[in-house]
């Protein structure tokens, strides 16, 4: 591991990585975080009886797992259909400020951050993915855990912190060692 981790080397990591990493890789990167959010928080649309919502989500991460396991030809008005279908979620009923609701709107982000990525084919759309899961232990961390996270580094080393880093930076380590990817690699490196 790195010897002191702080955001700005963890961004610079993310950096060094997807700028060299292929199409398929960055794009597994994008799918295995979400997956790893759907797992966490997706069942939370199906308590507030958002069946819709949850189906549209679930059809979105499928989509994303056809496109890097390519079979299916990626098609970009079904990107944008699977786009414009994340806008349809009622992100009004969910409380940003917990961690079901603001996990709930990080995976609906990290989805489409990952569909973006598929037709502008920016590493920084990847990138952002890298933060979401982060965003969502900041919530719990600053809301359910009174802690004061407005200095970010602070708390790098929290377990909560670290639970969400050490996996990504094993899996960008990974990714540079294993050009092919696949659905099959999606529990890698996490707890599902």
């Amino acid at each position: 591991m790195m010897e002191q981790l702080t955001f700005s080397s963890f961004d610079k990591k993310l950096d060094e990585t997807f700028a060299n990493l292929s199409f398929e890789q960055s794009l597994f990167f994008g799918a295995w975080n979400a997956t790893y959010l759907y797992n966490k928080y997706a069942k939370h649309l199906l308590e507030l009886e958002d069946e819709e919502g949850y189906e549209i989500l679930t059809e979105a991460l499928a989509y994303l797992w056809d496109a890097v396991d390519k079979t299916t030809s990626i098609d970009e008005e079904e990107v944008d259909e699977q786009i414009e279908r994340l806008h349809e979620i009622d992100i009004a009923e969910l409380d940003h400020d917990e961690a079901n609701g603001a996990g709930v709107v990080k995976l609906i982000e990290c989805l489409e951050s990952s569909l973006v990525y598929i037709e502008e084919q920016n590493y920084e759309f990847i990138k952002a993915c890298a933060y979401i899961p982060i965003d969502v232990a900041d919530v719990i961390m600053t809301n359910e855990l009174g802690l004061d996270t407005n200095d970010p580094n602070k708390h790098i080393q929290h377990p909560l912190m670290k639970a969400e880093l050490e996996p990504e930076l094993n899996m960008m380590d990974y990714l540079k060692s294993h050009e092919v990817v696949s659905s099959k690699d999606k529990h890698l490196f996490r707890e599902h």
